[in-house]
């Protein structure tokens, strides 16, 4: 079952005007914005990538000689741990992929940098921006590029209410708002471009774009909003997000976002969640 399907939007057109003046644009996006999740699905496909993440370690005391006046003493220690990666061209393709060694590494890196004393979940950093390169016939059969390879980028946003309780519940297994103190937000498509014009200077080649919640006209055409979401999307997070344009001048995320119920991974809990 494709993932539109699952979420139970209708891909009705991104261009249809309703008696309202109304239009639907749907927005591929990742209802997570874990680096463990992002490095597990895109791996050496990431040609760049912006997250980071901190704990922090409290210590104090009353002053014994001034404990009456109700006077304490405190230590606070902060270790920050920030990805700013952007790939390298080598001799013989890139100098520095994110292979999955390389990942792994990373991902024991942090847990030797930030893990607390008694972990509850594995240790995690926030991205706040990626951007990832692929190659697909399927995406370039509904766009009017002349080759297969394309750049997508993606940037975090808050979640917007009716996604925020699906967003918590999808990600509740990694602690990630619970125990880690993350934001809900989401990350959602900005751009599709293809490479070859983008290095060639042969047009923009951009075939999807978007500024974000605030940006009232998104370029999102459905057939390749659908195919990204059914082939280049994880199944577990990835999803078609409906977003209302009315009049062209407000944007909103539709609280008709179907039942997502069925992403959620098998055990998730959503006690404790912020």
């Amino acid at each position: 079952m494709s993932k539109e399907n699952v979420t139970g939007i209708k891909n009705s057109g991104t261009t249809d005007e309703s008696p309202t003046n109304q239009r639907t644009v749907q927005i591929p996006a990742l209802l997570t914005n874990s680096l463990r999740k992002v490095l597990n699905t895109f791996g050496s496909d990431i040609i760049k990538l912006h997250a980071s993440g901190s704990v922090e370690t409290t210590n104090g005391t009353f002053l014994d000689d001034y404990r009456e006046y109700g006077v304490s003493w405190e230590q606070q220690d902060q270790q920050r741990i920030t990805i700013e990666y952007e790939q390298l061209p080598g001799a013989d393709g890139p100098a520095n992929p994110l292979t999955e060694d390389t990942c792994d590494d990373l991902l024991e890196e942090i847990e030797a940098r930030l893990s607390p004393t008694d972990p509850i979940v594995d240790p995690d950093l926030a991205v706040t921006s990626c951007t990832i390169r692929i190659t697909d016939e399927r995406i370039q059969e509904v766009t009017p590029a002349q080759s297969a390879e394309f750049d997508l980028h993606f940037v975090s946003d808050p979640a917007e209410e009716p996604i925020r309780e699906p967003t918590k519940r999808l990600n509740a297994d990694r602690g990630l708002y619970s125990e880690l103190g993350f934001k809900v937000r989401n990350l959602n498509l900005r751009s599709v471009i293809e490479t070859e014009t983008k290095y060639h200077e042969q047009g923009d080649g951009k075939y999807l774009s978007w500024g974000g919640p605030t940006d009232i006209r998104p370029r999102a055409p459905e057939r390749l909003a659908v195919r990204i979401n059914d082939h280049i999307l994880p199944d577990d997070v990835g999803m078609l997000k409906p977003y209302v344009v009315t009049d062209n001048q407000i944007i909103e995320l539709s609280d008709d976002i179907g039942d997502v119920g069925d992403l959620y991974p098998t055990g998730s809990q959503t006690e404790g969640d912020a």
